[in-house]
């Protein structure tokens, strides 16, 4: 939805702080900076210091949205599967920031859209902004997935922030490793590290599968010589 930058430019626009607020928003963060307001739908979301749930109401807007028009008309079942966070292992049940997001999308929908926590680390993980594992050869081998509803199901992944992709290769190549399928990836933010023209353009970006038999990709570059 947003693409925010990391660190500051020599000149800052007043749309780079409001994609930023959305994005500390979203992960549950206080948003900082001043009031801001947005209109998606008709509805203005409002949000600004100490008070995020104006822009975590308007990505999820902006999600069920999206996921309406690609499932229109409705047919079958859609599961959204959120991202796992550092601290969302098999041995700790308790809730945890994307699955919050993806429960929250799910509802806006009838019986055919559900959310479950599908994925989980079998460890606690340390965080990729502090130096925890980014690739999905890393990642892959430290996941478990455990399907909650039929293989057979449409799935999507959820996450708060996209920055090299492995989270969500890694992601998508353990349920598909279960016998299902990942149709597509929803975040709230890109990171950039260069100011684009509109930061709430929505980027639309391919990832190559993960393919844990061949983790770096060696076999699409390379032919075997018999």
């Amino acid at each position: 939805m947003v693409q925010y930058l990391t660190e500051h430019v020599e000149q800052m626009r007043d749309k780079d702080y409001t994609s930023l607020s959305i994005a500390k928003a979203v992960k549950g963060r206080d948003p900082g900076g001043v009031e801001k307001a947005l209109r998606l739908g008709g509805k203005v979301y409002r949000f600004g210091p100490g008070s995020p749930e104006g822009a975590v109401s308007l990505w999820t807007a902006w999600a069920t949205r999206l996921i309406s028009e690609a499932m229109d008309p409705p047919d079958g079942q859609l599961v959204i599967v959120p991202v796992p966070n550092s601290q969302a292992t098999i041995a700790n049940d308790d809730d945890f920031r994307t699955w919050e997001l993806a429960r929250r999308i799910a509802d806006e929908f009838g019986d055919n859209v559900t959310a479950h926590d599908e994925l989980r680390w079998l460890e606690a993980m340390p965080k990729a902004s502090e130096g925890g594992p980014r690739q999905a050869h890393e990642l892959f081998p430290k996941l478990r997935c455990d399907l909650k509803v039929s293989a057979d199901a449409d799935r999507i992944l959820i996450d708060d922030i996209l920055t090299t992709g492995g989270h969500l290769q890694a992601c998508a190549a353990k349920v598909r490793a279960t016998g299902s399928s990942i149709e597509a990836a929803l975040v709230c933010g890109r990171t950039k590290h260069v100011q684009v023209s509109n930061p709430f353009a929505m980027p639309v970006e391919e990832f190559a599968d993960f393919d844990p038999d061949d983790p770096f990709g060696f076999g699409a570059i390379f032919d075997e010589i018999e």
